[in-house]
């Protein structure tokens, strides 16, 4: 029995606790769902467009962890559509720039499968767009505060490369007065959709 226990004792205080994680993620999905009071000549925030984004996150081994999470969606007020519908829009984009809170499931629980987390926090989103033909409809270009919340998973193909899955709900914090942009208080939410490659360090 002293044997026993003896070994329980060395194996806990031998045994290796699992370390803190930093995960850089360069992710590419979709954008959707948008939602907006700003002038929408071409009726496209509606519609689906490519993202472009990234996260650094500090994962810790137990329950909680943090990460700046950005999102860059070009085209946001663009229509997409052929059939010889004039282009009202010379170029737009959405941008989104998050610090965030992380949820997770503790490392030692998901060594070897999907570790889902939530997450979530405020930052700054840009909204940018330039219209044809120019002085019909005001230029935007505006920062606002914003807040955005999601979830997804993570999995690890190798020791130190895996991937990511991600679903963000974004949206405006405060809706605000910018002039005649948009159609009362400037409004924008969207949702984000995407998967990233997962470089651990």
């Amino acid at each position: 029995m002293s044997k026993a226990a003896l070994c329980c004792i060395l194996l806990v205080v031998l045994a290796r606790p699992a370390a803190a994680e930093w995960h850089i993620v360069p992710m590419v999905g979709l954008t959707m769902l948008g939602s907006t009071t700003i002038i929408d000549a071409e009726e496209a925030t509606g519609k689906r467009h490519w993202n472009f984004g990234g996260a650094v996150s500090f994962l810790s081994s137990g329950l909680l962890g943090a990460e700046v999470v950005t999102f860059w969606t070009p085209g946001f007020f663009d229509r997409d559509e052929e059939g010889g519908a004039p282009d009202l829009v010379a170029s737009s984009r959405t941008v989104s720039l998050m610090g965030n809170v992380v949820l997770t499931a503790p490392q030692r629980w998901t060594e070897y499968g999907l570790r889902p987390f939530v997450s979530g926090g405020l930052g700054l989103m840009h909204v940018a767009k330039t219209n044809l033909p120019e002085g019909v409809f005001p230029t935007v270009d505006v920062n606002v505060l914003g807040y955005n919340v999601g979830g997804g998973a993570i999995g690890f193909i190798t020791q130190r490369t895996g991937v990511r899955f991600d679903v963000r709900y974004h949206s405006i914090l405060n809706p605000s007065d910018h002039g005649l942009i948009a159609f009362g208080d400037v409004r924008l939410r969207y949702v984000t959709a995407s998967v990233g490659i997962v470089f651990r360090r």
